[in-house]
């Protein structure tokens, strides 16, 4: 068998004009042009059909190849404009990719989106078209309710305060749930900086000692008080804040604020938490060395007071890491996203944390562990 026979389109055309001429017949002029009459009467046929577009063949004309090459460089040009916006979520799981191109779908032809982000575009439409699950339905909900909480607390609370508020709210969701959620949704609290800087020790009295021992628990209010100092920036100078914490609530008891780190500073926010103390039981008040509370005048109104002294060691910053710690969450929370113009703006700002923000946080927190407590404890119908 001979090899196929191939015709030009102009071959073809002249081929069918022979037919024109009178008293010539199909199968004549196939015979003289060596070609099947079949062949010749579907070129007669295709002409009369499509007399601009018959013979088009296999082949590409030049405007063919440069429509297709367009074609191409469209294609290739959204898959380059895409990829900047879709890199980020290459090494994702498939769900964030798929949101990937929800979010992009008007934009770009979600095929190539497929292809660029190597996912099969009939799983993108059976997830797009897959009705949310009572679980997913629920996570929704739940971020919505972190995402307000968020805002209403100044985007300060991170994973665990946000699972307290939370659950004293009445939702039911575990801790775990809680950062993986706020972890998706880009939730998050802000991040404590850590910084060592060593302070010169004051002598202690004569008879002070540590009587706290690094023993931060308290079975009974009033009965362990840390107390420490603080400065806070503004545009007119320094303000130095002192506070009494006291450690079986968390509550501060007493604070105080003045331009002057003085003697009468940490005394006045002794006082404070002297008037809140329904009696006058023993307590233990620690503190560091400086030179305010290793005073006479603060020793002797302690003693007036049946406060007991508690004094850290030399350069011994953990003895006193309760008090640090309420310091580091007030300046991490409220005063660092601050710029505070002058003291008194500073002043209404650091009260607002303590008593409207500080405070009723740890009575909840207190009341849920009492609550706990109470259950526990509690005589059971069954057993007596």
């Amino acid at each position: 068998m001979g090899a196929r026979r191939k015709f030009s389109a102009e071959y073809k055309r002249e081929a069918v004009a022979m037919l024109d001429a009178p008293g010539v017949t199909v199968s004549q002029i196939a015979a003289d042009l060596g070609i099947g009459a079949n062949v010749l009467g579907r070129w007669r046929r295709e002409l009369r059909r499509q007399p601009q577009q018959a013979f088009v063949g296999n082949g590409r004309s030049r405007d063919e190849e440069l429509s297709h090459l367009r074609r191409e460089l469209a294609r290739v040009t959204k898959e380059r404009d895409f990829l900047p916006r879709g890199g980020s979520v290459l090494r994702e799981s498939v769900d964030v990719k798929f949101r990937m191109i929800q979010r992009c779908r008007d934009a770009f032809p979600i095929r190539v989106m497929c292809r660029c982000l190597r996912v099969s575009a009939s799983g993108y439409y059976g997830w797009a078209t897959r009705v949310p699950s009572a679980r997913t339905a629920e996570n929704a909900r739940l971020v919505r309710r972190m995402r307000a909480l968020h805002a209403e607390h100044d985007g300060v609370i991170g994973s665990p305060r946000m699972w307290e508020e939370l659950r004293y709210a009445g939702e039911r969701c575990g801790r775990h749930r809680v950062a993986r959620l706020m972890r998706r949704a880009g939730l998050q609290g802000v991040p404590q900086r850590r910084r060592w800087r060593r302070k010169t020790s004051g002598v202690p009295p004569a008879g002070t000692q540590n009587h706290l021992e690094r023993d931060f628990t308290a079975t009974a209010p009033n009965t362990k008080w840390v107390t420490d100092i603080t400065y806070i920036r503004t545009a007119e100078h320094w303000l130095y804040l002192c506070i009494v914490l006291d450690l079986y609530s968390g509550l501060v008891v007493g604070w105080s604020m003045s331009p002057r780190q003085d003697r009468q500073l940490v005394v006045q926010a002794v006082l404070m938490a002297v008037w809140q103390r329904p009696s006058r039981t023993p307590v233990i008040l620690h503190s560091d060395r400086g030179c305010q509370f290793t005073s006479d005048e603060y020793q002797q109104f302690l003693a007036a007071h049946y406060i007991t002294s508690s004094m850290s060691a030399v350069g011994s910053c953990a003895d006193n890491a309760a008090a640090e710690s309420f310091f580091g969450v007030l300046k991490r929370e409220r005063v660092n996203r601050r710029q505070y113009r002058t003291r008194a703006e500073a002043r209404a700002d650091i009260f607002d944390y303590i008593e409207r923000w500080h405070n009723p946080r740890q009575r909840r927190r207190l009341a849920v562990q009492q609550e706990g407590e109470k259950l526990l404890t509690q005589v059971s119908a069954e057993t007596g």
